[in-house]
Order: C-alpha cells, then structure tokens, then sequence
C-alpha cells in the first residue's frame, strides 16, 4: 500500500502519455510541400526584392533619377499605411464591428476608399513638398520606392516565412520541434503549417503577379500625381484617387466570389488603364 501511486499521479501520467499520443499526431500530419509551391514562394521573393532594387537601378543609371526619392517614397508608404491608416483601421474596426467586416460590399468599399485616401494623398504632399526636383525621372523613383517596400513587407517577408517553414518542413526539422511542443501547440502549428502543401502550387506565384502589377500601378499614379502638379492639373489627381479605388475596391469583391487568377486579370487590366492615363497625361500639355 505505502508503495501505491496516488490517483493523481497516475492520472497526470495518463494525460501526459495523452499529450505525447496527440503531439505525435500532429507531427504525422506533415506532409512533403510540393517542389512546385516553393518554386512559386522563391519566385514572390525574387519579385518582391528584385524588381524594386532593378527599377532602383534603372531610374538612376539610365533615367538620371536622384536617389532619395524611392526612400521618400519608402518613408511614406510606411508613414501613412503601416502608421496612420493602421491605427484609423483599428478605431473604425472596434466601433463599426461586423457591420463593416460582415459585408463585403461595404468592407470593399471602405478599404478602396481609405487606401486611396491615404496613399495618394501621402503621394501628392510628398512630391509637392519633398521630392527635389519634382520631375519624370523623380516621380519614377518614388513610384518604385513606394510601391517597392509595400511588395517587400506585404509579399517578400511572408515568403521567406513560407519558404523557411517549407524547408524546415521536407528537411524534417520541423517535425522534431513540433515533437517537443505541446498537444495543443504542435496540433495548432501543423494546422497552421498545412496550407503549405494543401495550396495549388500555382497560388504560390499569385503573390509575385500581384506585387509585379502593384508596383507597376505605383509607378503609373505617381506619374499622373506628378503631371498633376507640373500642370496644376485636378483631373490628374483625381483620376489617381479613382484608380486606386477602384483596384482596391475590386480586388477585395472579386476575391470573395472569383478564384485568385481572375483577381488578377481584373488588376492587372485595371493596371493597363492607369499606365495609359498617365502616358496620356504625359502627352497633353
């Protein structure tokens, strides 16, 4: 009898041979990511840094463009939407609750307006105020900047996240770290992990498409807020305003009812329009 374990004891022993039972699992359920999904992850990645530095380049050696105005640019974008609009998104999300979030319409339409709101108001004071000299090559290099480090927070550091977790994942590392997790944790770790290798692998190079067309649409608005401004111009700020709305807008309904190639089809045509709007505007006087 004096030998005999307590109840107690022999049930935490229960429970902790449970939990080792479930985080067992939970490391079973990994499975290989696709070679193709990670094709799609390095192919975001290289865009997402690649494409801003070579637009970097390209307005300076070839385009004669001053270099502060891509970190000007940099500066404004994360002034502007990771400050401010961020903390507007969070008063307006906490009184308006799921009246705003429960419909898609409405949720669309406010994310299309404070976007352009903020953006292209961020993009006219600081090509009014800040950008010297205030001419084509400069409203280039802003666009880049501007829409180059939205492309490298918003799509290049998720990808190195995913291509780490891949790597990590068919290498086997990542199942001996979910092994010394708890159940619970390692359960909720591989349910987060598994969209990894349960994504079509095309989805994957979805986020490189759009980072391309978003800067390109950077570069366009830019260049019709600069003509703005050379020609004391209204209808080219607001066709800035309009375009970048309208994008927005779209992206967030089509996403909800289309698949994520169609999303980018609409952008990428809505693009073509704002990179005509603002050729065009060049060529007025």
């Amino acid at each position: 009898m004096g030998n005999a374990e307590p109840p107690e004891s022999m049930a935490d022993g229960y429970g902790r041979q449970q939990r080792a039972v479930q985080a067992e699992r939970a490391v079973m359920t990994l499975m290989t990511v696709p070679a193709a999904s990670i094709a799609g992850m390095v192919f975001s990645l290289v865009v997402s840094f690649a494409l801003p530095i070579g637009l970097f380049i390209y307005a300076k050696k070839k385009m004669g463009a001053k270099a502060a105005p891509f970190f000007i640019g940099c500066g404004v974008f994360f002034v502007m939407v990771v400050m401010l609009e961020a903390a507007i998104h969070r008063i307006v999300f906490q009184l308006a609750g799921e009246a705003l979030t429960g419909s898609v319409i409405l949720y669309a339409v406010y994310g299309g307006l404070m976007a352009a709101l903020f953006e292209e108001t961020g993009r006219y004071i600081a090509m009014r105020f800040l950008v010297k000299p205030m001419d084509f090559p400069n409203a280039f290099m802003y666009g880049a900047g501007h829409g180059g480090v939205e492309a490298m927070l918003l799509c290049g550091v998720a990808s190195i996240s995913n291509i780490a977790s891949a790597v990590m994942i068919n290498s086997g590392t990542m199942s001996a770290q979910l092994a010394s997790l708890d159940a619970k944790k390692a359960a909720d770790t591989a349910a987060a992990l598994s969209a990894l290798w349960t994504t079509p692998s095309l989805t994957f190079f979805a986020g490189g498409v759009e980072r391309l067309l978003a800067v390109v649409l950077h570069v366009s608005l830019s260049i019709l807020v600069f003509q703005s401004i050379r020609k004391k111009s209204r209808k080219d700020l607001l066709n800035a305003y309009l375009f970048h709305f309208v994008i927005d807008s779209l992206a967030v309904l089509l996403s909800a009812v289309a698949s994520v190639w169609v999303v980018e089809l609409v952008v990428a045509l809505v693009t073509g329009g704002a990179v005509l709007m603002a050729k065009y505007a060049c060529m007025e006087e």
